[in-house]
């Protein structure tokens, strides 16, 4: 009789981890959502020299 209550038990505790992990790949990002970086921001590079530019500031400086 013991075994048949390990055995429910250890199922239980699958069943609990396969929960958790559906409820943790619905917090991850979503296939085909926009991401939530913004392309177009850093430093362009320029592939025919190899180097990239400092980003410049605009405004005044002191």
């Amino acid at each position: 009789m013991l075994d048949v209550v390990y055995l429910v038990a250890i199922l239980a505790l699958f069943a609990l981890v396969a929960l958790i992990a559906q409820g943790v790949e619905k917090l991850g990002p979503q296939p085909g959502a926009p991401s939530a970086r913004t392309p177009g921001h850093g430093a362009p590079a320029s592939p025919a020299s190899g180097t990239t530019q400092a980003p410049t500031r605009g405004g005044d400086s002191a």
